[in-house]
């Protein structure tokens, strides 16, 4: 935890302990979800999920403590325990939000600190499984941000309507994570097959325009994400290298790179109560990448519809996300190219280059529904079939096989709760 977090959790304490001032307000408040998860299939999916089944996706424990010193100044920790961002092997407890807000006005609130951004329409309260009714939210959409948490500051405007109320949000910020790869046959730094996650720094800004009714909202964002690696330059190709067999060639990863990259992204969203307490929701993510994982650049979209019956509400819904053609076919070449002897000692490198392009091809049709138990209660379950086209980044693929052309369903069930 570095200087910043622990002078703020310092201050969040001495909060508490003066909290006998009346004019200042303390509260605490927590979050979990105790989660099971499993599929018919041996290889994970999604990180954790198999057919052994899982308590490790879903489950998560949070706290979160809120001081209102004055009417216009407060401030927010939240923490929790998760399946850790970095290993597949460990939990972490890391701060989710850590900021000081301030409000002059009731149209105006500045927020500076760790901040949750406002990306998709559950992205703020992802953690927080008791505030949506889908057993988990479509990784189709809820997986393209590179980050959705930032150290730096946030600027809102809302302006309240007799109906409508807007809200336009500009962030920026700086934060440091990790991505993801899963080797099928090695992986970076060793010759057997595992995941790897590779540390990159992350400079993210943004701006997104919100409206809210009493039933409905609808959000649109623009953002820019400038993303760099310690120590080392990005790989922004792969490159075929000619040998002396007639017609074989060793892809590699081309010379030299850049220092950092710039990855655009945009949201669409829109949640829509209709007659008969039947509800809409969609929506749309796009990211554009330009590096060695082209794959990664893609774009992501689901529809939902739901209705309330009492305390239950059923769902179904349909999400895809896919990387361009031209991600599918680099995957192609490098994955079908088999060499012969005496260069197949090389074929495990031929595949990693493959898992490195990482094209995501996949869909997901979900039927679920939560039950509102308690007033701070919700279960849920739901059964999902997932598709891959060429192949996905969600599935971890075992040794000799491939991610593409997989068929799955997953059977998730959890018990949600606030306190």
């Amino acid at each position: 935890m570095n200087g910043f977090f622990a002078r703020f959790l310092t201050l969040i304490v001495l909060a508490a302990l003066s909290a006998s001032s009346p004019a200042m307000d303390f509260n605490v408040s927590g979050f979990g979800t105790v989660g099971f998860a499993q599929s018919d299939k041996p290889y994970h999916y999604q990180r954790f999920i198999d057919e052994e089944g899982t308590f490790t996706r879903d489950s998560i424990l949070g706290v979160q403590a809120d001081v209102k010193f004055t009417s216009q100044l407060g401030a927010t920790v939240q923490g929790k325990l998760a399946p850790s961002s970095e290993s597949d092997r460990r939990w972490d407890a890391t701060l989710s939000w850590a900021f000081v807000s301030w409000r002059p006005t009731d149209e105006w609130l500045v927020r500076a600190g760790k901040l949750r951004l406002p990306f998709m329409l559950n992205t703020e309260n992802a953690d927080v499984g008791a505030t949506y009714d889908f057993a988990r939210l479509p990784m189709e959409v809820y997986s393209i941000a590179p980050t959705t948490d930032v150290v730096g500051l946030s600027i809102s405007k809302t302006w309240l309507g007799e109906k409508v109320d807007w809200t336009l949000e500009g962030y920026t910020g700086r934060t440091e994570g990790h991505w993801r790869y899963y080797g099928r046959e090695i992986r970076d730094g060793n010759n057997t097959p595992g995941s790897w996650f590779l540390p990159i720094k992350i400079k993210s800004s943004g701006l997104v325009l919100t409206a809210k009714t009493s039933d409905d909202v609808f959000r649109a964002g623009v953002h820019e994400v400038e993303v760099a690696r310690f120590g080392t330059q990005t790989i922004t190709d792969i490159v075929r290298n000619p040998t002396p067999f007639p017609g074989v060639g060793v892809y590699g990863l081309a010379p030299g790179g850049v220092e950092k990259f710039i990855a655009p992204v945009y949201n669409l969203g829109a949640s829509v109560l209709l007659p008969q307490a039947v509800r809409v929701t969609g929506e749309y993510a796009l990211i554009r990448v330009n590096t060695a994982s082209e794959g990664l650049s893609r774009w992501g979209a689901y529809l939902s519809v739901s209705r309330r019956f009492g305390e239950w509400t059923p769902y179904v819904y349909f999400a895809k996300m896919k990387s361009p053609d031209s991600a599918a076919d680099l995957w192609r070449r490098l994955n079908g190219n088999v060499l012969p002897p005496p260069l197949a000692h090389l074929n495990p490198t031929q595949k990693f280059l493959a898992d490195i392009v990482v094209p995501m091809d996949q869909s997901t049709l979900a039927l679920g529904t939560s039950w509102r138990v308690s007033a701070n209660g919700l279960v849920k379950a739901e059964w999902a079939h997932v598709r891959t086209g060429v192949a996905s980044g969600l599935v971890d693929a075992p040794k000799g096989s491939d991610s593409g052309g997989q068929h799955l369903n997953v059977y998730s069930v959890s018990y949600n709760f606030t306190f």
